[in-house]
């Protein structure tokens, strides 16, 4: 895992941990479809972003996006016990393989930087919920 993509899990983990909660949920926040679609995409595009020299960041799509899952979890009652699952390295290596199974599903060799930044260029003008995370430089 590079340490852009560590940094920007780490980043909204921590954001997520300074949120109270309201109360404790029975469902691991590890198997909320919900959280795994948005970490996913944020991995995605953490990769697309440091890989491609023609994709940048839309920042405050990034914060909004944080800001829509924060209010998620608070609104779904996930504790910072729960939340701190969201840094479980085992996790982590679970979403990073997600990321590359969405992207073979989608025809994308997740090895291949031409075909990655190809498809991020893609995301982008389709204007997919993905692109939206990203401009062209």
């Amino acid at each position: 895992m590079s340490a852009r993509l560590t940094y920007h899990v780490a980043l909204i983990a921590m954001t997520l941990l300074a949120t109270p909660a309201l109360a404790q949920t029975q469902k691991l926040i590890t198997e909320d479809t919900v959280i795994k679609e948005i970490m996913v995409q944020s991995l995605i595009s953490t990769r697309l972003i440091s890989e491609c020299d023609t994709i940048a960041p839309r920042k405050a799509q990034l914060k909004k996006q944080t800001a829509e899952m924060v209010a998620y979890i608070d609104e779904t009652g996930y504790g910072s016990a729960q939340i701190i699952l969201l840094r479980d390295e085992s996790y982590l290596a679970q979403l990073a393989q997600a990321a590359d199974d969405m992207l073979s599903a989608r025809g994308v060799d997740p090895n291949n930087t031409k075909a990655l930044c190809a498809f991020g260029t893609a995301e982008i003008a389709d204007k997919t919920a993905l692109g939206k995370l990203m401009k062209n430089r």
